[in-house]
Formats: C-alpha cells, sequence, structure tokens
C-alpha cells in the first residue's frame, strides 16, 4: 500500500511496484484522479492496482487511519508491505520572514510523523496483519540542512519544517524498526534529493552544480531503492536503515 499514490513520486512509486509484479493499493484524497490513476497502471502494466480514498492529512480527522484500516478490511485488502508517501504541500506555506504558523507545524509533522505511526500501528494490530515491511519516505533535508544559496528566494522556497519533519520522520523509523522487530516487522526510510521538473532549468543549474552527479533525479530514479526495501528476499537484513538517494548531494 502506498499513501498519496496520485503525486509526483507516488505515480512513480505506484508504477513502479506494479512493474515488479507488486499489487498494488494506492490512496488518495481524491476519487476521480485515484480510480484512473490505478486504472491507467493497471492497464499498462497487467498488475492488480486499487484505489482507495483516506483523508488523513489533517488533525480534524484523527481517527482517518482506523477508517482506512476497516476499508482495507471490508475490501479483504491485506497490505505486506506499507510505503508512508502522503504528502500536502498546503502545510509548508511560511509568512514573508519564512515562519511557518503554528498550524503549519503541526499539520506538516501530523501528516508525516504521527500519520505514519497511527496507519503502521494500525495495520500492526489488525489481527489478520501481513504487514512485513514499512517503508517512509523521506528527504535530504531530514538529513543535512538547506544550502540557501540554491534558492533565489531561500525564505519562500525552503521552509524550515519540512526539513525537520522529515528528520523525525527518519527517528521514528529507526524507533519503529526496535519496538517491531520481534512482530517480524522491518522499518526502512529513503531520503530522496530534488526531483526535476518541480524547478525550472536555473534551479536545476545551480542543483547540479553543487551535487556530485552534477543532476537532480529524475523518475527512474525514484520506485527502485523502494522495491528493493520492501523486497523480503532482497533485503530481509535491512531494517532501521535510511537509504539517502540523493546523487551524492548530503556527502559534500
Amino acid at each position: 500500500m502506498i499513501t498519496g499514490g496520485t503525486g509526483r513520486v507516488g505515480l512513480c512509486l505506484v508504477e513502479g511496484f506494479a512493474q515488479a509484479g507488486w499489487e498494488v493499493v494506492l490512496t488518495s484524497r481524491q476519487r476521480e484522479r485515484a480510480e484512473a490513476v490505478a486504472l491507467d497502471i493497471q492497464r499498462s502494466t497487467g498488475c492488480m492496482v486499487h484505489a482507495v480514498v483516506a483523508e488523513f492529512d489533517s488533525l480534524a480527522s484523527p481517527n482517518a487511519t482506523a477508517r482506512l484500516v476497516d476499508n482495507l478490511r471490508q475490501q479483504d485488502l491485506l497490505p505486506s508491505c506499507l510505503v508512508n508517501n502522503a504528502r500536502n504541500i498546503t502545510n509548508l506555506g511560511v509568512d514573508e520572514y519564512g515562519r511557518p504558523s503554528a498550524a503549519g507545524w503541526r499539520e506538516e509533522f501530523f501528516l508525516d510523523v504521527v500519520v505514519a505511526h497511527k496507519l503502521t500501528m494500525d495495520l500492526v494490530s489488525w489481527s489478520e496483519s501481513t504487514l512485513r515491511s514499512v517503508v517512509n519516505v523521506g528527504s535530504m533535508y531530514g538529513v543535512v540542512a538547506p544550502n540557501l544559496s540554491l534558492y533565489n528566494d531561500p525564505v519562500q522556497g525552503s521552509p524550515i519544517h519540512y526539513g525537520v519533519c522529515k528528520a523525525a520522520l527518519i527517528h521514528l523509523t529507526k524507533e519503529l524498526a526496535v519496538r517491531l522487530s520481534g512482530v517480524p516487522i522491518r522499518v526502512n526510510a529513503i531520503s530522496y534529493g530534488g526531483i526535476e521538473g518541480r524547478a525550472d532549468q536555473e534551479f536545476a543549474t545551480r542543483y547540479g552544480n553543487l551535487c556530485p552527479q552534477g543532476r537532480m533525479l529524475d523518475d527512474a530514479d525514484i520506485a527502485g531503492p523502494a522495491v528493493f526495501l520492501a523486497s523480503e528476499e532482497a533485503a530481509s537484513g535491512i531494517t532501521g536503515h535510511n537509504l539517502v538517494v540523493d546523487g551524492g548531494w548530503s556527502i559534500w
């Protein structure tokens, strides 16, 4: 199951897992969009893709993860792997001085960390649970602080609460790897670098000058690491790990 399955990263993950032969459940806030994506990828890969609506990106819906699990139970969809990828960019707004609101801090932390924890534990507590692997989607900004010279407008272009919450997600990964080791469930994270197509060419050039590989990531770089970490055959001995996929950005 891949949360946030209709965003840029989510689409790459859903398609990549389906191409690798997995039956996939994707979640989204938008039913029509989710169903269209599921049908399109199912047709192109020949693997079953299910679309499920989930609205767990707000403090106003604290029981949304439990409702999602109940929905999965009713459809007899038992995920063996959970990819926590849900995002809401509206949480990342800042004021003219680059300061997030208290609500922005709460909502971003809730979606990045609390929802990832709640959904994992709701699936673990399911008596019929088949969950064996969790992959949390993080960012290089959960590993290193931003190089503000990358941005024309660093106040607006690099919101502080994004990286802080991704760092918390990486630590949640380690905590859960320990606490769920006896089940046994492996829990890992992936910290992606910047992805091409989200910014103009001027930004991409500056980024490349600051990165050992000299480029931003592209869509082909996204799914492989997640499929690897999800695999019981290829990654059975890996848990509590944060796999950095950033073209070398964080080693400089």
